[in-house]
């Protein structure tokens, strides 16, 4: 358990509980300018909750922690509720000077003690975004030139009068200011991909500043259309434009190896942060959240579920150094970083394709994956039938993208003695795309 959810688990729940699982909590964040935050505590039904934003930001170092004053619904008597100094900042930035503000904020909406309470609310994520007002994404306190970087990012979104021709600037400073912003942790949970992916309104806030979503990915657009080499974190770049694949089994594998490198403070939230973006797809895999199961007993499940639909290509995502306890050597662990990449995810969509409508007819024995239940206290074994179609007759050195240089002359040396003994070929054409499959007969 981490030590977050450690320390938060050390104090006693302020709310009521649940009356029924389309419940949620909703907290109205009064207004005020000093440094004492009031909150109150408002329990309604998901299918008739009031207006309200949902918060996305980070705990943030779980050592720090300051106290708001909470009250319940019914009750007067005033709480002290303990929460991390980040959420504190991000309450005090966010509340009014002459209003209420109303907000669903995990930390206070969701009695982390009650694994029950949790298991449900994480499955209700994609109503809970999707349904909000508009999601309030706090980025922390202004530091290490970050208004500079918003100015900039502005500034390409809306330019000035006089700037018709805005350019790249080659400034160091500006450089600096623009990667510290976007290093900053809320960029690299894996939680925050849904958020942004569930909500139609987004607003970031980052020190007094603010920034509309649209500018970010506006100016995802002019670093492609500038043909400048800047990488953006993965949930802006790509988070808001997901694949629909049609089976949910592609779907989620897709999803995962995407989102493999993100952080998630719980390893078992690098499945369940994914599940409310195939919920909004309509898609469902026979998992659901369970926080009493170990982490390795849940990618246990998850590569159960993924199997049908994505056999052989499961494997793939098997790679690095295991952090995780007693998982089966062919179960993905999606705790370790990734540490190669085999091919694109893009790409394997069009590979996916590519055998079943170009190789399959070629070679329609496609070898098969089943399963053999295991004994009490065994790990599942993944069994594998596949089939002989050829011998290979030399091996190149291992190319790793990135990391060595392409084996140029030694692929031309593999390639032309073989292209001298065929002595016929047929090619076959892949209708969706101009890809030719030549299949080659030696002599």
């Amino acid at each position: 358990m981490s030590a977050a959810l450690t320390a938060r688990l050390a104090q006693p729940y302020p709310g009521p509980s649940l009356p029924s699982l389309s419940h949620i909590r909703l907290v109205y964040l009064h207004p005020g300018t000093d440094e004492a935050v009031y909150c109150e505590l408002i329990t309604v039904s998901i299918d008739s909750a009031p207006s309200y934003e949902a918060l996305s930001y980070t705990w943030g170092d779980p050592s720090r922690r300051e106290s708001i004053n909470m009250t319940t619904q019914g009750s007067e008597t005033t709480q002290q509720f303990s929460v991390t100094s980040n959420c504190y900042s991000a309450l005090k930035r966010l509340r009014c000077r002459d209003r209420t503000r109303v907000l669903w904020i995990d930390a206070l909406a969701i009695d982390q003690s009650n694994l029950d309470e949790r298991n449900h609310q994480v499955s209700l994520m994609s109503r809970i975004y999707s349904q909000a007002a508009g999601v309030v994404v706090y980025l922390g306190e202004s530091a290490d030139n970050s208004d500079l970087a918003i100015e900039f990012i502005m500034e390409c979104y809306d330019p000035s009068p006089d700037n018709t021709s805005l350019s790249f600037p080659r400034s160091d400073t500006l450089m600096d200011a623009l990667r510290n912003f976007f290093l900053r942790p809320w960029f690299t949970r894996v939680w925050v991909i849904q958020e942004v992916f569930l909500s139609s309104e987004k607003t970031i806030y980052c020190g007094e500043k603010e920034i509309p979503w649209s500018a970010m990915e506006n100016f995802k657009h002019y670093l492609v259309s500038a043909r400048l080499q800047f990488r953006l974190p993965y949930v802006v770049s790509k988070a808001s434009n997901y694949f629909a694949a049609e089976d949910a089994g592609i779907f989620m594998l897709y999803a995962l190896l995407d989102s493999r490198h993100c952080e998630a403070t719980d390893p078992r939230d690098k499945i369940y942060s994914l599940l409310p973006i195939l919920q909004s797809y309509n898609k469902s895999l026979n998992l659901i959240p369970r926080y009493q199961d170990t982490t390795a007993g849940i990618y246990t499940d998850c590569a159960l579920s993924l199997l049908p639909s994505c056999g052989w290509s499961l494997l793939y995502a098997v790679q690095g150094n295991v952090r995780t306890e007693n998982l089966p050597s062919w179960v993905p662990d999606w705790n370790v970083p990734p540490q190669r990449y085999i091919i694109g995810t893009d790409s394997w969509k069009e590979m996916s394709e590519f055998w079943e409508e170009v190789l399959i007819p070629a070679a329609p024995n496609k070898p098969q994956i089943v399963m053999r239940s295991a004994g009490e206290g065994e790990r599942p074994a993944l069994h594998g039938f596949g089939y002989a179609r050829g011998r290979i007759v030399e091996m190149g050195s291992t190319f790793i993208a990135g990391q060595t240089p392409f084996p140029a002359k030694e692929w031309y040396s593999l390639h032309f003695p073989l292209k001298s003994g065929i002595v016929s070929s047929t090619r076959l054409t892949y209708q969706h795309e101009p890809i030719t499959l030549d299949v080659f007969h030696l002599a």
